[in-house]
């Protein structure tokens, strides 16, 4: 961590560090509360017809030079008199770099001023925050001060509600510019005419870009690689309605069953097609960064409301549903954290601010139109409980929708029609050398003769090991905002000989280098095989397709083969004669992993607990059998992602006895 500055009072002395100084799957989705504001603010809107409660947003053209360690002081009742939600500072800097900056703020009571520490507003000292820079590109930084009642006294009072942008480190003959500044600007990517949103109130999130890597080498025969790539859910079609959330069904004396109304869609990770992690250390991990959903409605959406929620942790601070129902604890609820709207007053649900963690309140966006898409940025809060394995998921959830020129009537539906996923894979290899390949080969999408390349690994100067990453570097004539790719190897363990995956990157813009880290279960055949690449998709900002790529070069990161020693053995044959009794057959109840006699969601947490080797999930031989519905002699989590098919009706109970 860098120790860049401490600060008192908002009082100017503070001491500097340069960055080189470095020393149960278903969900409680829409609660009563939720549903008393969409009543009310429905009600409100046929009223006036003009406007729809929220923080107005505000911005200022500053356009000045901040030299490094000095500060730019503004006043927060510029901004605004009341509601400011968050702040954005956008910079500009002449030379690529890690920005080291620095933030405070005045508040209207104790303890009077906060500090940014590692992306948070804290009391006491603060530390700097790192944030990338690409040169010569207006980078917006956003500070989320909802957590706090501001100071917007004016400035000329005797103590001014006023805050501080620092410039902690920025490289030697490099240049800082302070662009503008905006108050509560949107939190969404959305492309769609959106002017403006107030943004969710949870956790701040440094969520790392798509697209970007890091590459260490350990030099113990190790690397540690991270590679943060999109995966995409496409054609979901999925028909959403407001207010009608698992709640509603259980005090109507039923369940929610496929086909009916709901405001919300779970996607697994299955679906999303993530890494699946061996489970065999600390040595890899995923890391969710954010997420962009797409919507479809029929009507232009004046104000779209929605909130998000994920599997976490059991009993772990960002599992809400547990804390929140832990008085009850025959409600089953837990593994889940999800937003959770305010009242009609604009207060947090009972028992939300008791929490360790900050809950997020879901997000407003105004003039959405009828494509919009929303994004939800993992808080920083929560991301080290995020569970991340098949059967996990993601909920998106539609709170309210409203058009003005019908008199801010409620849009009772509306589609969604896609899913993106944002998510670091960092992961420890065996390493010992690279080798570089140039290829200068041009993709062309659509076309299935031009759009894809095979390179034989020999191509290179060494392939005289074991793959373990490929790095693909990719150009193009255009900023590509989606980049849709294949890539893969030949494999000694595949059938097929073959194995390939799909990913995405999103603003790619004109250069782009992808690090693909070869998952355990491929055995890349370096000595006679090839690595493939492929140009699935790619559009610029306004959707126009970019027709072709060029696959400039490859990089792959090899682990040394082993040394093979030859030894001579004599053996002595002994004939042993054994006789084995074969055990019983058991009756299968196939799904009833907890043998307890019916087949539900319980089960379907059991098994994924035992395929984590969670060591309080225990199944008997008997359970083994009945657990094992794909049938291939083991109990994992494609056992548990089938068995929820069969719970959400999508497939039949004859369909658990059949592989």
């Amino acid at each position: 961590m860098i120790n860049s500055t401490k600060h008192r009072e908002g009082a100017d002395a503070y001491r500097l560090r340069r960055p080189d100084q470095e020393g149960v799957i278903f969900m409680h989705t829409f609660t009563k509360a939720k549903r008393a504001v969409s009543a009310a603010l429905a009600a409100a809107m046929t009223a006036t017809a003009v406007m729809f409660p929220s923080s107005t947003v505000s911005a200022a053209t500053i356009g000045k030079k901040i030299a490094m360690e000095d500060k730019y002081l503004g006043y927060t009742a510029e901004y605004g008199s009341s509601g400011i939600k968050s702040l954005t500072f956008y910079v500009t800097c002449t030379a690529a770099c890690n920005f080291c900056y620095g933030f405070g703020i005045g508040t209207a009571d104790k303890p009077y001023w906060v500090e940014m520490a590692d992306g948070k507003l804290v009391e006491g000292d603060g530390e700097g925050t790192n944030v990338a820079l690409e040169a010569n590109v207006s980078t917006p930084i956003k500070i989320d001060v909802s957590k706090y009642t501001l100071s917007y006294n004016p400035k000329s009072d005797e103590y001014p509600g006023k805050f501080e942008f620092r410039n902690y480190w920025i490289p030697d003959d490099s240049t800082l510019t302070l662009d503008k500044i905006v108050a509560n600007e949107s939190s969404s990517s959305s492309s769609s005419s959106s002017s403006s949103s107030s943004s969710s109130s949870s956790s701040s999130s440094n969520a790392a870009k798509s697209g970007t890597f890091k590459f260490k080498d350990n030099n113990d025969g190790t690397a540690t690689i991270s590679s943060t790539l999109t995966a995409t859910i496409d054609d979901l079609d999925f028909l959403l309605t407001a207010g009608k959330d698992e709640e509603y069904y259980e005090k109507e004396g039923t369940s929610w069953t496929e086909g009916d109304p709901i405001n919300s869609r779970k996607m697994t990770y299955s679906e999303f097609k993530l890494p699946e992690l061996s489970g065999s250390g600390d040595d890899e991990k995923i890391t969710l960064e954010s997420f962009v959903f797409t919507v479809e409605s029929e009507t232009n959406m004046d104000t779209f409301m929605y909130g998000c929620g994920l599997n976490v942790e059991h009993k772990s601070p960002a599992d809400t549903e547990y804390w929140l129902n832990a008085d009850d604890p025959e409600s089953g609820k837990g593994y889940w954290y999800n937003e959770h709207g305010l009242d009609e007053d604009g207060n947090p649900e009972e028992g939300i601010e008791d929490l360790e963690i900050k809950v997020g309140t879901g997000t407003t966006l105004e003039d959405a139109g009828k494509w919009i898409e929303a994004e939800w940025v993992v808080p920083d809060d929560i991301k080290e409980y995020t569970l991340t394995r098949p059967a996990d998921a993601i909920s998106f959830q539609y709170w309210y929708g409203a058009n003005k020129e019908d008199g801010y009537e409620e849009v009772k539906s509306c589609t969604l029609k896609s899913a993106c996923c944002t998510y670091t894979y960092e992961k420890t290899v065996p390493y010992n050398f690279k080798d570089s390949i140039s290829v200068s080969e041009k993709l062309t999408q659509g076309d299935e003769d031009t759009n894809s390349v095979n390179i034989a690994y020999s191509k290179g100067s060494n392939n005289k090991g074991i793959p373990h990453a490929i790095k693909f570097t990719v150009e193009a004539s255009s900023e590509i905002k989606k980049l849709v790719f294949g890539v893969g190897t030949s494999d000694k363990a595949s059938t097929e000989s073959f194995t390939m995956q799909q990913g995405a990157i999103l603003n790619a813009g004109k250069k782009q280098e992808i690090m693909w880290i070869i998952p355990d279960s491929i055995q890349a055949d370096a000595e006679y095989g090839s690595i493939f690449f492929g140009y699935f998709y790619g559009a610029d900002s306004k959707d126009k397709k970019v027709d072709s790529v060029t696959l400039s070069d490859i990089t792959v990161y090899y682990e040394e083969l082993p040394v093979v020693t030859t030894t001579t053995t004599v053996t002595t044959t002994t004939t042993t004669t054994t006789s084995t009794t074969k055990a019983p057959v058991l009756d299968a109840d196939w799904g009833d992993a907890d043998c307890s006699g019916k087949v539900d969601i319980s089960d379907a947490v059991l098994i994924c607990r035992y395929a984590v080797a969670d060591a309080g999930a225990t199944i008997t031989d008997q359970g083994k059998i009945n657990a094992d519905i794909t049938h291939d002699n083991s109990v994992d989590a494609e056992d548990a992602t089938k068995l929820l098919r069969y719970i959400a009706k999508l497939i039949n109970k004859e369909d658990l006895a059949v592989k």
